[in-house]
């Protein structure tokens, strides 16, 4: 977790029929089914991964069966003109300000300790805004914290999988330019929580506290929603965006899915489908505020 994004697991099979979703709990597989009529959508929500491991032969004959792939982000500069340029103008903020000038007193402090840690220069990140400074300091953390084994990341699988099938692909957020519109968008509250998100995670990792994070492969969702709880409670303005808000969408998405029919595939991270406000907990709410 955290190496890349706020991806970790799911953990259940949901079967979905008819307007109101019934849950039906497996502990033991990293897949939800939704069925309605004639449509069937397989959702796997995932972390990171050491191996392939994760890929069971249930996983490959529902993406077989899927006529396309659903993802979070999409590596696509953008199709705009000067995409690149209005992304690079994203991180940036557009009033002048630092980047420790948007981050709260409390953060500020822990974020300068950090780059002190990790040998990251102050005037190398000032200029950024919090959601690009993330990756900075997240990615000077792992250069000095290299592991013993290269981690595989199941959306590139899923990608590859689909290119080879000739599969439409097709994401939350269609770009690059997008992703950086959205993150850019977020609030001083939720931009400084990002990173206090991030700090936190890095304290528990140096500490040995993340223990677990491979588990999704087998149905455990415990260091998934220790994550989602930490950032219900500690971070809720951030929680407010990447859960309740992106997670809506999801819900919205997959309940159109429904009504048209057809079988689909959805990769997402796994604190998106878990907490009290997961995708799998807002497409069931919506479910029965329409069929009321």
């Amino acid at each position: 977790m955290l190496r890349r994004d706020f991806g970790i697991g799911l953990m259940s099979t949901v079967v979905a029929r008819l307007a109101i979703p019934e849950f039906e709990p497996n502990s033991g597989q990293p897949l939800h089914v939704l069925k309605r009529e004639r449509a069937c959508i397989y959702l796997l929500g995932f972390g990171e991964a050491r191996d392939e491991s994760w890929a069971t032969p249930q996983i490959h004959r529902a993406f077989q069966e899927s006529s396309d792939l659903w993802l979070e982000v999409s590596r696509d500069p953008g199709s705009e003109p000067d995409a690149a340029s209005k992304r690079e103008q994203l991180t940036h903020d557009p009033g002048g300000r630092s980047f420790f000038d948007v981050l709260e007193p409390r953060v500020r402090v822990r974020t300068t300790e950090y780059c002190a840690q990790l040998g990251i220069p102050l005037e190398r990140i000032a200029k950024q805004r919090p959601w690009s400074a993330f990756y900075t300091i997240n990615g000077a953390y792992w250069s000095r914290n290299k592991e013993s084994f290269e981690r595989q990341y199941p959306e590139e699988v899923l990608m590859n999988w689909a290119k080879a099938r000739g599969k439409s692909i097709r994401y939350e957020m269609p770009s690059q330019l997008d992703f950086a519109r959205f993150m850019a968008a977020m609030p001083d509250a939720a931009q400084s929580q990002y990173i206090s998100f991030l700090l936190d995670f890095l304290d528990d990792q140096t500490a040995g506290r993340n223990q677990g994070e491979f588990g999704w492969i087998k149905g455990d969702r415990s260091a998934g929603e220790r994550a989602v709880e930490r950032m219900r409670t500690r971070t809720p303005d951030l929680y407010r965006i990447m859960q309740v808000q992106r997670n809506a969408w999801w819900a919205r998405t997959i309940d159109r899915l429904l009504k048209r029919g057809g079988t689909h595939f959805i990769g997402i991270g796994q604190m998106h489908a878990l907490g009290p406000d997961g995708v799998l907990r807002q497409l069931y709410s919506r479910a029965r505020l329409l069929d009321g």
